[in-house]
């Protein structure tokens, strides 16, 4: 696996609902060799992630990207990074971009096409059979909805766990397609 199939995967894993898959793929220790296998294509070290309670983690999960008396503090669609709004012009060149490449979303995914999990699923399927899309991709779509929310996860997140997965998954980006150290 390249490593942006790898974060890709990653992203897709991390940032999805949680659910039975998450918890299993905590369990097995998916998600930090997936993050191993990122750090070290990008030079990065893998942060240890904090594995609260599975029930914590839901509730952050909620409060975080769901629903919140003060507001959503980091709504998870990558359209709405761009554009400020759901429906906006982001969502329509994303979901163009991503039809012309046969990428469509599964029919039992019930979010947006634009969800940040989503798109990192396209991401680890592109990055397979179409590396420079899957750049593009990475940069145009995905890297400023991290670069937009990561601090904010910092600030929010009780757990911990999303505030590190981001912050990381932030620098691989910045790394694989910015090429920053």
């Amino acid at each position: 696996m390249n490593a942006l199939a790898a974060l890709g995967s990653l992203i897709a894993a991390g940032f999805a609902p949680p659910g039975p898959a998450l918890a299993e793929d905590l369990a097995q220790g998916r998600i930090a060799a997936l993050m191993a296998e990122v750090a070290e294509e990008e030079g990065l070290s893998a942060p240890e992630l904090a594995l609260p309670p599975f029930p914590q983690l839901e509730t952050a999960y909620v409060g975080l990207f769901v629903n919140h008396p003060g507001g959503v503090p980091v709504p998870p669609y990558v359209g709405y990074a761009e554009d400020g709004r759901l429906f906006g012009p982001a969502f329509d060149r994303l979901l163009g971009f991503l039809e012309a490449r046969g990428v469509v979303p599964k029919p039992t995914f019930s979010d947006l096409p634009d969800h940040v999990a989503a798109v990192g699923e396209a991401l680890a399927l592109l990055a397979e059979r179409d590396p420079e899309a899957a750049q593009r991709l990475a940069r145009e779509h995905l890297l400023p909805w991290f670069r937009r929310y990561a601090d904010r996860l910092q600030a929010s997140d009780p757990t911990g766990f999303y505030a590190a997965l981001a912050g990381f998954v932030r620098a691989a980006l910045i790394r694989e397609v910015d090429g920053e150290a």
